[in-house]
């Protein structure tokens, strides 16, 4: 098994190779830059707030699976670091975001029996720096950023085979990289895509209570996320479906307490307006 500290090191170097084309990749797309943003297409300074419809699933194969439905709020601002259209020929842009979700979940497991309507929550702050590209006719808008999520579930409680629940919170702390495509409709309408790459950092499980241990936590070290959007925008609306998807590998074993690999995928359709 490789040491800590050489899978560290090659954690480091693997992410300033991905920042170093990312970085590459804006130039060589400045370079070719050769019209201004069009007017519509271009990022802007602008707050928004959405809310969501969220299908949530979470999952450790052989172990257990959640299923919830949930209701999320956001709040983003965006500020562009240059004028407005047409003196937007730079196209640097700053986001930050925050998001709440909640929604009771019922969990199941083979190995501890059913139980349902258990609390479960998370709360995700995000930070971003992009830039615009005009591209024949859309504009291509990459981005790089880091994350911080936090979750809490409840699993207090007694199953539908006697066994006993336990409080659980987990935080994970991400490096993203991905880019916004957006192109004219008709009407005045315009549609942007949003694809998404998230790299763990770091991630921490905090277990409460948990049965004949006490209090454990563990550390994740390895996992990524995906996320996806597609959201149709007339004014000052935007409406359309979301993907995030989380896999992420088993944490440390403490006091013969782990965090099985699991995978969690939440489904969407989210509203937005624009001010």
């Amino acid at each position: 098994m490789m040491p800590r500290r050489l899978i560290e090191t090659s954690l480091v170097r693997s992410m300033s190779k991905a920042g170093l084309f990312f970085l590459l990749a804006m130039a060589a797309l400045g370079g070719a830059q050769a019209q201004r943003v069009a007017p519509g297409l271009a990022t802007v300074t602008e707050s928004a707030v959405g809310v969501s419809l969220i299908g949530y699933e979470y999952d450790e194969p052989g172990v257990m699976t959640l299923k919830a439905r949930k209701l999320g709020i956001d709040y983003s601002g965006t500020y562009a670091l240059t004028s407005q259209w047409p003196n937007v020929s730079q196209g640097w842009f700053v986001r930050g975001e925050v998001q709440y979700a909640v929604g009771d979940a019922d969990y199941s497991s083979p190995v501890s029996g059913n139980l349902n309507g258990t609390e479960n929550w998370y709360v995700e702050v995000r930070g971003q720096l992009g830039r615009d590209f005009q591209m024949q006719g859309y504009v291509l808008a990459p981005y790089v950023g880091l994350g911080f999520r936090h979750l809490y579930h409840d699993l207090r409680g007694t199953t539908s085979t006697g066994n006993v629940g336990y409080q659980r919170e987990n935080e994970l702390q991400t490096a993203s990289m991905g880019f916004t495509h957006r192109i004219k409709l008709s009407g005045g309408a315009r549609l942007s895509t949003t694809l998404e790459y998230m790299h763990l950092l770091k991630g921490i499980q905090r277990s409460k209570d948990y049965p004949g241990v006490g209090d454990v936590q563990n550390k994740q070290n390895s996992g990524y996320g995906l996320r996806m959007s597609s959201m149709w925008r007339v004014e000052n609306w935007s409406f359309g479906p979301t993907i995030t998807y989380w896999n992420i590998k088993d944490s440390e074993v403490v006091r013969n307490v782990f965090e099985p690999k699991n995978k969690t995928t939440e489904f969407g359709f989210k509203t937005v307006y624009h001010f």
